[in-house]
């Protein structure tokens, strides 16, 4: 099954459409909701005029969200070269990672804005090797400043922004400024237009989010499990990245640290903003899958990447069709 996805070809594209459709068949009997809160952020707005769509209609555009997600993320990282040879093993990993968890099968703010982390991710690459620096420094920081507008638990985008900056280029101040302006340029627009229409104490409500709780999954077992069993293939696929860096350019190994810190700042998001778990973690599949898919890639024998795929599938169906919510 995972050597299938280890060749880059047309028949693999269509094994991950199949694959997408098989783990999530109990949408079916549940169809995806969408799922935003005026605590998200501004896609909200856009999101919760979505609901009028028929169950069919969410079921294919939730599908091809994902589908086109796994798609753009694995040309991106092939694209770079952060494998030995070119596959869909990425792509395969965020298809089961976003399938863990049964609020991961909706059409949420997270997932809409995990397309934009995509966006960052491929201009992040690009820093190394760029002919026209501050054009594209500042593109990040609009980007990424339009992320955490959009979706308010995508904040530590910033810092994941600024270590990039740092790693690909050589210190120089005016670059740095240009991100920040960058980041900050929505920001402006927005507060402009509040201002104009004097509703500038809109802000100072939306800060009403930022609060530490403690989380309390609806069945802590299984998502324990759920989380320990993704967290240990993460783990396994940072191992392996460490033990196969001596054979990566800079570039790569530079990527793969980016991967490895915006991995690490986003998984504490849902602790300090309200209302953020689970659907902010979806963040995290992003990061998360390139490293299990190092899992899928690189054994020799594929006894071992088989039994994490089927142990992943065994999860999805459990916790997706005998656990109402996580």
């Amino acid at each position: 099954m995972i050597s299938f996805f280890k060749e880059k070809s047309t028949p693999a594209v269509i094994g991950l459409l199949l694959v997408s459709a098989a783990i999530r068949a109990f949408f079916w009997q549940h169809p995806p909701q969408i799922i935003t809160t005026a605590n998200d952020g501004f896609i909200y707005y856009p999101l919760s005029q979505l609901p009028v769509l028929s169950g069919i209609a969410l079921v294919f555009i939730y599908h091809f969200i994902i589908v086109i997600q796994a798609l753009r993320l694995d040309s991106v990282l092939n694209d770079v070269r952060m494998f030995p040879k070119p596959a869909f093993t990425t792509a395969l990993a965020y298809i089961i990672l976003t399938a863990l968890l049964p609020a991961w099968n909706n059409i949420s703010s997270a997932l809409v804005v995990n397309s934009m982390l995509i966006w960052l991710l491929y201009r992040l690459t690009k820093l190394y090797n760029t002919q026209q620096p501050k054009t594209l420094v500042y593109n990040i920081g609009l980007i990424t400043g339009s992320a955490v507008l959009l979706y308010f638990p995508a904040c530590p985008l910033i810092l994941v922004a600024f270590f990039a900056l740092a790693s690909f280029r050589p210190f120089r101040f005016n670059e740095w400024v240009i991100l920040l302006i960058g980041i900050f340029t929505p920001f402006y627009f927005l507060a402009g237009w509040l201002f104009l229409n004097d509703k500038l104490n809109l802000v100072f409500q939306q800060l009403e989010i930022l609060k530490f709780h403690i989380i309390r999954p609806s069945n802590i077992l299984f998502t324990v499990i759920t989380l320990a069993t993704a967290g240990m293939a993460i783990i396994a696929g940072v191992f392996m990245w460490q033990s196969n860096s001596g054979h990566m350019v800079i570039q790569v190994r530079k990527n793969w640290s980016v991967l490895f810190v915006m991995l690490i700042l986003l998984l504490p998001t849902i602790y300090f903003i309200n209302s953020a778990w689970p659907e902010a973690l979806l963040l995290s599949a992003i990061p998360a899958a390139p490293f299990v898919s190092n899992v899928f890639l690189y054994p020799k024998r594929n006894i071992g990447p088989a039994l994490l795929f089927w142990l992943f599938v065994a999860l999805v169906v459990y916790n997706n069709w005998f656990i109402a919510k996580i």
